[in-house]
């Protein structure tokens, strides 16, 4: 399948990588590759993750890191929507 990124996901991933390069730049290289490795997962197997309560939204953890990735399923592939904290209220919640 095919991965594509949002805007809001792309600016999410900004970020988390400016707001951790600050005070860790080894951290924040891996926590963006532990997104790449969850993204990598979904690719492979897209239902592999929990629904949430918004329809057609799935959510699953980066191991290791508090962040959660949200996306869809579509046809055309794998979108990502948003890759936040865990701590963070969802996407949905703010809007």
């Amino acid at each position: 399948m095919t991965v594509r990124y949002t805007r809001d996901a792309l600016q999410d991933l900004d970020q988390i990588s400016a707001y951790l390069t600050e005070r860790n730049p080894k951290t924040a290289a891996a926590v963006l590759d532990a997104v790449e490795t969850v993204v990598s997962r979904l690719d492979r197997f897209p239902y592999s993750a929990q629904q949430t309560e918004m329809a057609g939204v799935r959510a699953t953890p980066v191991l290791r890191y508090p962040y959660i990735v949200f996306y869809r399923v579509r046809e055309s592939g794998i979108e990502i929507l948003y890759i936040r904290h865990a701590a963070r209220q969802r996407p949905w919640e703010t809007e």
